[in-house]
This record gives C-alpha cells, sequence and structure tokens, in this order.
C-alpha cells in the first residue's frame, strides 16, 4: 500500500503520512480529506512514497480526495515548496494560500445489506419492509433515500434493529462537489479592434514574440511613461502565447486595478478568461479555478493571489504596475507576488513582463545585473505630452497667509481648478491619507486622543461623526473636552480626504464632485467602480481620492492634477519613503492629458527640493543614482537582503524581558548582522506590544545560511505567550 505525504494548514513545518485505500487515486497535488484528531481536515497531498518514514503508530487512511485530477500541478508545488523554504513557512500554510478559500467535503450515509443475500431473514414484521428493500439494492442506498420512502423518525428504530443483528451497514461516504464551471463574468464577444502600434511599441512586441517562440524563461522590465500603451502590448503577447497554445497570468497589484483591466482582456478574450481576486464570492472564486485547472480559461487576471492560478502550460506571466508595494503578502505568510511570478515563470519556460512607468530598484539592479531585458516606451501612444509637473511651495509665508490656519488648496491650486472647470476639462486631487483629520489634538497640552488598544491617533470621520483607529478598528464618539487637562481645547490636526473633499465642496459649489478611498469603497461593494467609470464618462468634474487612484486609470477628460501634501509618505521609518514618494507623484501625475497635450500637475509640497520631489518635477535620473547609492552603502537592498523578527506579547515586562535573553543569545554571525531587537515603531498594536530584530546581511554573507539556526534559536527561547513572525525581504517597518 502506498502512502502520502500530506501537508495539513497548520503552522508546523512538517507533512503527515497517511495511508492510501486502494478505492482512492490520489497523486502529488490532489486535495484530500483526512482524520485529525476527532475530525477531519483538508491537505495537500505532497508526494507518495512507498514506505512511511516512521511507523511508530497507527498510520490512519485518506477518507476522500477532491476530483478526478489534482488540483495543484507540479509547476505550482515546486513554487509553493520554494516558497515555503525561502520564506521559512510551514509547508501547511503555504499550501492553504494556494488553495481557493475553504474546500468543502460532504458528507452522505449509505446503507448495505451485509447478511444472507439469497434467504430473505426470519425477522419480525415491523423490520421486513425495510430489510427487503435494503437487500435487493446490493450497491446501498442513502439514508436520504430510506428517509423519503419511510419517514425519518419512523426510519430511526428499525434501522439501529438491523444493524445490531448484523444485517445492515452504515457506511459515511465523503464527496467535494464541482462547481458550475461557467464564467463567474459575463463575458462580451471578442473583438479583434487592435490599436496600431508606435515603433517603440513595434519594437517591444517583436522582442516579446521572439522569447514566446523560443518557449523558456525570458524576463523582460517595459519602463514606459505613463500613457505610453503598455496595456496594448500585454493583450499582443497573449494573443501569440494563446496561438501557441499556452497559457497566460496577469497579476494587477490591487482590485481597484481590476475592473479596468478586465475589460480590456474580455474584449480581447472573452470566454477564455478568468477572474481571481478577493471581490469573488466563495461560489465564484473554486468555479474560476476548476475553469483554469481543466483548460477552459485560458488567460486569468487577478491580483496578488492569483499567482497561484493553477494553469497546466504557463508560457506568460505578466505583472503591472510591478514597483507597488501591494504585491507583498503581509501576515502569517509574507511573499512578495512579483518575485515569485519570477521564480514560477522561470520553473515553467514563460515570458516574464514586468510593466511600470516607474521600476522598482529592485528591477533595475537585475537590469543593470544582465538578468532583465530592459526595454522602454519614452512617448505616450495618443501623441499627447506628458503633463508639465509644478511645484507650490508651501513653505512661502505669504502664500500659508492666503490659505489660511486650515487651508489645503494653495490658491495657485485653485486658480488652475477654476480655469480647468471652465474649459469643460476634470480635476484630479490627491491626498493620501483618509478621514477628516488623521487626531485630536491639544493646543494647550500638546496630547492627542489615542487608541488604548493601539499606539497611535485615533482618525476623525467627520460623515460617520467617530473617532477611528485605522489598525483595530476601535471607534468612538468625538469629544471637545481634552480628557488629559480637562480643557476645551482639542483641534482637528493635520489633512484627510474627508477634510479635502469638504473644503473642495466649498471652493467649488457647483462642480460634480466625488471621493474615493477606502472608507468610501467600504460603504457600498459598487461604489468603487461605478465611481471611476463617472469620472472616465465625464460624469464628475473633481474627484478627490487616495492612492488607489494614483496608477493605472485612464481618464480621457483628465487636464490637471493637484498633489496636496507630497510629504504624507516621505518621512516615513522606512529607508524606502523617498523611493515610494517618488512612485506615487510620478504615477498620479501621469494621470493627467492622456488624450491632450495640455496635462498639468501641481504638487504642493514644504520641501521642493528633496530628491524625490525633484525627480518628480522631471530629475528622475539623478534620484535613481542618488537611492543606488545610498543603499549600496547603507547595505540595503538590492545590494544585501534583509529580514525582520516582529516579536510581540500581549505584557509589555514579558515580551521586554524575552527581548533581552533573545540578544544576549545571539551569535555572532559571519552572514548576517543582527539589529536589536528594539520597539517596533507602531509599539502597541491589538493589545500586544511589538519588537523588531532587523536581520541584515553582511557583504558577501548569504541571508539563508543564517535564518533557520535563527528562527530555531529564537522559537526555543519564546514560551507560551510571545509570538513571532519571520518576514523575509519586509517590505512594511511598522
Amino acid at each position: 500500500m502506498p502512502f502520502a505525504q500530506v501537508a495539513l494548514p497548520i503552522p508546523k513545518r512538517t507533512l503527515f503520512t497517511y495511508a492510501i485505500p486502494d478505492h482512492l487515486v490520489v497523486e502529488p497535488g490532489s486535495v484530500v480529506l483526512v482524520p485529525v484528531g476527532r475530525g477531519h481536515r483538508t491537505g495537500v497531498v505532497w508526494e507518495i512514497v512507498e514506505q512511511p518514514a516512521w511507523r511508530d503508530g497507527t498510520i490512519l487512511d485518506i477518507v476522500a480526495s477532491h476530483g478526478d485530477l489534482p488540483l495543484l500541478g507540479a509547476d505550482l508545488l515546486f513554487l509553493l515548496d520554494w516558497m515555503s523554504r525561502y520564506y521559512l513557512a510551514s509547508i501547511g500554510t503555504v499550501a492553504a494560500a494556494a488553495l481557493p478559500g475553504e474546500i468543502a467535503f460532504q458528507s452522505r450515509i449509505r446503507v448495505r445489506w451485509v447478511g444472507d443475500a439469497e434467504e430473505p431473514p426470519d425477522l419480525p414484521e415491523r423490520l421486513r419492509p425495510l430489510a427487503e428493500r435494503i437487500r435487493k439494492r446490493k450497491e446501498g442506498l442513502s439514508l436520504e433515500t430510506l428517509a423519503e420512502a419511510f419517514g425519518r423518525q419512523a426510519l430511526v428504530a428499525p434501522l439501529r434493529a438491523l444493524v445490531e443483528r448484523g444485517l445492515v451497514s452504515r457506511e459515511t461516504l465523503w464527496h467535494a462537489p464541482l462547481p458550475d464551471l461557467k464564467p463567474a463574468v459575463s463575458a462580451t464577444s471578442a473583438c479583434a479592434s487592435r490599436l496600431d502600434l508606435t515603433d517603440e511599441q513595434q519594437h517591444c512586441v517583436d522582442r516579446f514574440h521572439d522569447a514566446l517562440s523560443n518557449k523558456t524563461f525570458a524576463p523582460f522590465l517595459l519602463e514606459g511613461v505613463t500613457g505610453s500603451g503598455k496595456t496594448e502590448l500585454y493583450l499582443r503577447a497573449i494573443e501569440r502565447c494563446l496561438e501557441l497554445e499556452r497559457q497566460a497570468l496577469v497579476l494587477v497589484p490591487e482590485i481597484s486595478l481590476t475592473a479596468q483591466m478586465i475589460q480590456r482582456l474580455q474584449q480581447r478574450f472573452a470566454d477564455t478568461l478568468a477572474v481571481l481576486h478577493s471581490g469573488l464570492t466563495a461560489a465564484q472564486r473554486p468555479r474560476e479555478w476548476w475553469r483554469i485547472r481543466r483548460g477552459l480559461a485560458r488567460v486569468a487576471v487577478g491580483a496578488r493571489s492569483a499567482l497561484f492560478a493553477p494553469f497546466a502550460d504557463l508560457g506568460l506571466v505578466i505583472v503591472d504596475e510591478e514597483h507597488d508595494p501591494s504585491y507583498k503578502q503581509e501576515g502569517s505568510l509574507s511573499y512578495q507576488a512579483r518575485d515569485m511570478a519570477a521564480v514560477r515563470a522561470r520553473r515553467c519556460g514563460a515570458v516574464l513582463i514586468l510593466g511600470t512607468a516607474t521600476p522598482s530598484l529592485e528591477s533595475l539592479a537585475n537590469v543593470q545585473a544582465g538578468r532583465y531585458r530592459h526595454l522602454r516606451l519614452t512617448r505616450r501612444a495618443g501623441g499627447g505630452a506628458p503633463p508639465r509637473v509644478e511645484a507650490i511651495h508651501l513653505g512661502d509665508p505669504e502664500l500659508r497667509r492666503q490659505m489660511g490656519k486650515d487651508g489645503l488648496i494653495a490658491p495657485p491650486l485653485r486658480q488652475a481648478m477654476a480655469e480647468t472647470l471652465a474649459a469643460g476639462r476634470q480635476v484630479l486631487l490627491f491626498l493620501n491619507r483618509r478621514g477628516f483629520a488623521p487626531s485630536l489634538l491639544c493646543y494647550r497640552c500638546g496630547q492627542a486622543i489615542s487608541c488604548p488598544h493601539c499606539s497611535v491617533t485615533l482618525t476623525l470621520h467627520k460623515n460617520r461623526s467617530r473617532l477611528l483607529c485605522h489598525y483595530c478598528d476601535y471607534s468612538r464618539d468625538p469629544m471637545d473636552i481634552c480628557p488629559s487637562c480637562g480643557q476645551l481645547s482639542l483641534y482637528h490636526f493635520g489633512p484627510g480626504t474627508q477634510r479635502l473633499e469638504e473644503e473642495t465642496r466649498a471652493h467649488f459649489p457647483d462642480a460634480r464632485i466625488a471621493r474615493l478611498d477606502r472608507d468610501a469603497v467600504s460603504a457600498s461593494a459598487h461604489l468603487l467602480d461605478e465611481t471611476l467609470e463617472a469620472f472616465r464618462d465625464q460624469r464628475l468634474d473633481i474627484l478627490v481620492g487616495t492612492q488607489m487612484v494614483s496608477k493605472g486609470h485612464h481618464f480621457p477628460g483628465l487636464a490637471l492634477v493637484g498633489v496636496v501634501q507630497a510629504e504624507t509618505t516621505l518621512h516615513q521609518p522606512d529607508f524606502r519613503a523617498a523611493e515610494r514618494t517618488h512612485q506615487l507623484l510620478v504615477q498620479v501625475a501621469g494621470r493627467a492629458g492622456r488624450e491632450s497635450r495640455d496635462g498639468r500637475a501641481l504638487v504642493q509640497t514644504l520641501d521642493p527640493e528633496h530628491h524625490a520631489v525633484a525627480a518628480a518635477l522631471g530629475k528622475r535620473d539623478d534620484f535613481v543614482a542618488l537611492e543606488m547609492e545610498f543603499r549600496r552603502q547603507a547595505g540595503y537592498p538590492p545590494f544585501r537582503r534583509l529580514a525582520l523578527l516582529r516579536i510581540s506579547s500581549g505584557m509589555q515586562a514579558e515580551g521586554e524581558g524575552y527581548c533581552r535573553v533573545l540578544r544576549a543569545a545571539l551569535p555572532e554571525h559571519g552572514d548576517v548582522l543582527f539589529l536589536g531587537p528594539a520597539p517596533a515603531p507602531l509599539f502597541k498594536l491589538r493589545n500586544r506590544h511589538r519588537w523588531q530584530l532587523l536581520i541584515k546581511e553582511r557583504e558577501g554573507g548569504r541571508l539563508h545560511r543564517a535564518l533557520p539556526g535563527l528562527m530555531s534559536l529564537a522559537e526555543r527561547l519564546a514560551g507560551s505567550r510571545i509570538r513571532l513572525e519571520i518576514d523575509v525581504d519586509p517590505q512594511m517597518f511598522l
């Protein structure tokens, strides 16, 4: 009897051995139901072995298998195994992340005759009708069928009597129903019309087609200015991939960008498209997965987790807006989807296209090292000129006087908005901070109103008349009196999108205005798509939004972008803060003038000379050179790798004691340097106190030679109340 090594969705870094009964056919990648304790759990078969690794105790049988072919193919199993080792995550946790939600197995009771099949038994009259009904069906009957014939209550006693006499057996049968495999999205007819290509675009398409024809791994960084037509190049590459009878995967950084990409892909590829993102229902997601696994869908589009789409012959992987930090999954399983897309493409012999207007420094370093091929689009596809980007210096005293104490929109921006609206064009106002005000602050004692569970201030949401914590969702009513000094001295400190919307409506009462941020979207499941469509169709004049409107969108009538506060992402405890600020400014400015030559972006800033801001104004090459040199000297990515060990405890003293013990036990290591543990910038989160240990690769060292031993040491020293999380290649340092 062969045995299966099964990955279960638990934190332990081990596989569990189960016997494969004769009536089941399972393979590596099969989803199975197995007994665990007094219940059952769903797991993934990792490998088949002839002999178990150990024979201590009873090896239980697999109960059931899902489907007639493995959900996860060999390429996906390779990727998951690679991720488990690279990110030091349990195989079961990684496997669970790759499945389309909870795989539901259903049970039913089958009743079979096990007595003498030829001779009717000598039974009391009350048992004979049931006995004869069961005896005549050799394959057995379901309990539901018998209940319909005899009545559920009337069936109980006679059936129990037959079982006790040894004439009838009751068996539990498990099965996992397959979903309806019709598309989850309404597909339109395929549209053959295609845009004419510029010479630059045609050059890129030729390179993609050549690489696809070779059917070997070929990574490209496609750097194109905003509006240069990168999406059309993606579509041409997908067409060629399908002609070669292979499959294509398109990743976008967040759900706000999926609707527009889905529409473009549907127009070109119709019913062969599958959609994977967190907005799908519990029924839709498995249906899309099985359409991919059975070859009914040959193109898939989705956010981060679409990386695990179960294609059998993946020939093309596209990562749109490859620089976006949303590709990094945070939590119990931390992984960078952009990097894992490269791992999967290499394994499949697929072409990898990383597209962006603002490449990450990691991707640029891969170009410099010769690992990626660099293709550039320097002109907008529709012939429009890039927007004119200008700075408004908020440090000017006269300007501040004109704006007033609480003003957010400077007079030059307000004047430009009035002119744009008068010309019948649209305005986008960008502020990367939601809410009405980030905090209520006391001007007498200086205390802010903070969350009792997290070490952050509460954000005022005026339209809901609530103070909210954006980390744990704690809320309370606003107040006027400072709880610290008892004075009527609280005031709104700092801007948010709700306050910006209010000021915009006051200045332009006749304009059609909408706001898009996480708060607005959470209020309605359809508000995001409806608002974006209304702005694209020019049924809105002004859109106020956060970074969800800063990239990937095409608004034909948008002529003016106003960045209200450029520094919102600049002064963060993160060595990537300048890079992210630069990328945000370039991306949001690039929304202006996509189909005209009069696009304009005004950036309100306190420091127009900062290299991240100056780069958005036209000095990008200087920015890349400065940041690369800073990273090189400081020993940060892309030149050396990092890992972050996050430590948390419900009791501050206990956590501090653990950190002291861990620090004393850390050995000198030739591969890495240990910095900390130190309190995390966000020290208290959901009533847990937090510390961080930064593990920094030394020059010439190897990070992963040190990490397994470090985690073994840290886990051995931790008590049951200390929680540890390792984040390899961290993106967030809060």
